[in-house]
């Protein structure tokens, strides 16, 4: 179901296998014409770039490049705590998710014992973090809409949520808040602004679904239900894919966590499973609250081992692999779910129109960081 630089993942062993976006060569037929868009351009947030093939009108068919600007990041050779600083850095909206994962992965590779109520704590950050992603997508699908008034409320209630972060963890992008073995958070008056999040949110929402505009933006746009999906696109096409369900670690098997599918694949189904999310993931924080601590660093001074780990980042299926040498990281990959989300989008396109393109391509909330970035 995904691949890193150099291996592919999600099988019962870990093979070599280098994957790259598909290498497809579209000729136009009399008439049409290529429009190209990106990789820097009004309402993209990122360098990517799209080459559109259409008459005028439909879009026929898309090729994506997102290596237009690649990051290459010098990890091996650091310690996994030097380490660290660079994977949480990858993308500032997902610090909590990459870091994580890759601590979990150097775990797994050292054979350290986290304290159940550290993964409780680890939970509660991957969830606030799924909060702000969610919102921010949910934001930047109002956008092209000309939904001002939604898309400001939104805008503020991710700052919101940004604060409650920062309260949390000393850092609004959760910079440094767990480490390998440990995590430090403070959970003080979190209860009370998650539950108004929660109720902000809801509001926000229920007001989206009577807008009839709204929806006919989002209905029927980039239809996908085949092929390779992860996270809530895959979830919104009904698709009972969540590695929450698949690990035993992070305790969600004992909160009771159940995934919410939808049976809608496209622009609205993605938006809609995204907004129950923010919903499901703030009544997740209110249940760990309890039973969350904190933990200090673990020694990985002289250690030796190779590991792998995975979790679920907001924009689904996020893996990587260590391997350790004498404490310092021999070899990384990272697995992000963008690389399988960005080729079901460009396939989604097929008989879109232009102006339905916005809609699409926010909705499936790819981050082209996460794919641009070369860990050597």
């Amino acid at each position: 179901m995904g691949n890193t630089e150099k291996y592919s993942v999600y099988e019962q062993v870990i093979s070599e296998h280098k994957h790259e976006m598909p290498a497809e060569t579209y000729q136009n037929l009399p008439g049409e014409l290529t429009f190209a868009y990106g990789p820097a351009t009004g309402g993209l947030m990122e360098s990517v770039s799209f080459d559109m093939h259409t008459p005028g009108e439909v879009i026929k068919h898309v090729e994506v490049d997102p290596y237009v600007k690649t990051r290459k990041l010098k990890v091996k050779g650091l310690t996994p705590r030097d380490a660290l600083l660079m994977v949480e850095r990858i993308n500032g909206f997902h610090a909590a998710s990459n870091a994580v994962a890759f601590e979990m992965a150097v775990e797994d590779a050292l054979d350290i014992d986290v304290p159940e109520g550290v993964q409780y704590s680890r939970l509660i950050m991957l969830e606030l973090e799924r909060i702000r992603s969610n919102l921010e997508v949910v934001k930047r699908v109002c956008e092209p809409a000309g939904f001002g008034v939604p898309q400001n409320q939104i805008a503020y209630l991710r700052e919101n949520v940004a604060r409650i972060i920062s309260r949390l963890s000393g850092h609004r992008y959760f910079f440094s808040a767990s480490s390998v073995g440990g995590c430090q958070i403070s959970k003080s008056g979190i209860e009370t602004r998650i539950g108004g999040v929660r109720k902000e949110f809801q509001e926000i929402f229920h007001a989206l679904l009577q807008s009839k505009i709204f929806l006919n933006r989002l209905q029927n746009n980039g239809n996908i239900s085949e092929g390779s999906l992860l996270g809530p696109a895959a979830r919104a096409a009904g698709m009972n894919v969540d590695a929450r369900l698949d690990g035993t670690l992070i305790p969600y098997r004992k909160l009771g966590f159940r995934p919410f599918i939808f049976d809608e694949p496209d622009a609205f189904g993605r938006f809609y499973v995204r907004s129950q999310e923010i919903l499901a993931s703030a009544d997740l924080i209110l249940e760990a609250l309890e039973n969350s601590e904190n933990s200090t660093e673990a020694d990985t001074a002289g250690m030796n081992g190779e590991g792998a780990a995975r979790i679920e980042s907001p924009q689904g299926d996020l893996f990587y692999y260590v391997k350790i040498s004498d404490g310092r990281i021999d070899d990384i990959q990272m697995s992000s779910p963008s690389l399988l989300n960005i080729d079901a989008f460009r396939k989604s396109m097929a008989g879109n129109i232009f102006t339905d393109y916005h809609f699409n391509w926010e909705s499936f909330g790819i981050w082209i960081s996460e794919l641009a970035v070369v860990m050597q």
